[in-house]
């Protein structure tokens, strides 16, 4: 066992297994009110916090240690992977000027830099390094540019920084501006975050029961309005993730609206019957239509979020970032 597993893996092993059992993980209720497994993934969250400071320590202390690399990919991933990127920018820091980095690294270690300065609340510093690492894309390659835009836009929409959302956005589509798929990519999500802090534009919906509704209905409520397709495979991606969240906030007055633009309504009838979405879904052609035309909606999927004022509070949100715009504006008062 090297010098890093020595100082960093064994205390971990030692904390992780003592607290199984100051949680209750083996007892047949939940301790304090919280599931074993909520209690656990927050305990094994902390362990990893405090870790990555000790891993920062140890690349200071030992600079030319032979396991470097293996602190740099164990910290990247698992900072990745538990989403505690604030945390681990030091040591993304020290992987990028250290002249013994593979290039393979490289590439992760810009993603943590920029989203972990983002979540740290340097969302200035995180645009600065979001440009650096730019300055070696090539246009034909430019996946993993994308995807990180997309999550510093995330953490710019969670800060209410909407015109900086955009500046992300029109940064990448100039740099890498002879890739139409990007350039696309990048424009419609430019007019969609033009909607960012204005009032929700009013459509009419029929649901799949005939029921009619309006966006403006549902003033008071924070509403989700979700343009998707049975065919969209990250649309489908998003479901169970979406279910949970309604689970955890209807009762509180969280609502979400699906506009289906499959072709066929028996296509999502079927879907229906199958997945059992508990909120309203909406197929009417020219309703749909209306509203992709009001909310300039070119792909999907793409996500509006509605705080309880009737103004669009968030935009393409997903996953963790979604259920934190959620939780704030459930918090605002009704007006």
């Amino acid at each position: 066992m090297n010098s890093f597993a020595k100082t960093v893996f064994l205390p971990l092993i030692v904390s992780v297994v003592a607290s199984w059992f100051d949680l209750g993980a083996f007892a047949d209720e939940p301790v304090a009110g919280k599931s074993g497994t909520a209690l656990f993934r927050e305990t094994i969250v902390a362990r990893h916090r405090e870790l990555l400071r000790d891993a920062a320590k140890y690349v200071e202390q030992n600079p030319t240690a032979s396991d470097l690399e293996e602190v740099y990919v164990w910290g990247i991933e698992n900072s990745r992977r538990l989403g505690i990127e604030a945390d681990a920018v030091p040591l993304a820091e020290k992987c990028l000027q250290s002249p013994t980095t593979s290039p393979n690294l490289k590439t992760p270690a810009k993603q943590v830099l920029c989203v972990g300065l983002a979540k740290s609340g340097r969302l200035n510093d995180a645009v600065t390094a979001f440009q650096d690492s730019l300055q070696t894309v090539r246009f034909n390659t430019a996946g993993d540019s994308l995807d990180l835009a997309v999550e510093l836009v995330g953490q710019a929409g969670l800060a209410g920084e909407h015109a900086k959302a955009r500046e992300i956005y029109g940064t990448l589509r100039n740099r890498l501006g002879l890739n139409p798929q990007v350039t696309e990519f990048c424009e419609n999500r430019m007019k969609k975050l033009e909607l960012a802090d204005a009032d929700a534009p009013e459509i009419d919906m029929t649901d799949l029961s005939g029921k009619l509704t309006t966006v403006s209905s549902f003033k008071g409520k924070v509403l989700l309005i979700d343009f998707w397709a049975t065919n969209c495979p990250p649309c489908l991606a998003e479901f169970p993730k979406l279910k949970q969240l309604y689970a955890d906030y209807h009762q509180q007055g969280f609502e979400i609206v699906g506009l289906s633009l499959d072709e066929s309504r028996e296509i999502v009838e079927a879907f229906q019957a199958r997945a059992q979405l508990p909120w309203q879904l909406v197929n009417e052609a020219e309703q749909v239509k209306m509203a992709r035309e009001k909310y300039r909606v070119r792909t999907i999927p793409s996500l509006f979020l509605v705080g309880r004022d009737g103004r669009i509070a968030n935009v393409d949100l997903k996953g963790n970032d979604l259920r934190q715009a959620v939780e704030r504006c459930l918090k605002t008062k009704t007006p």
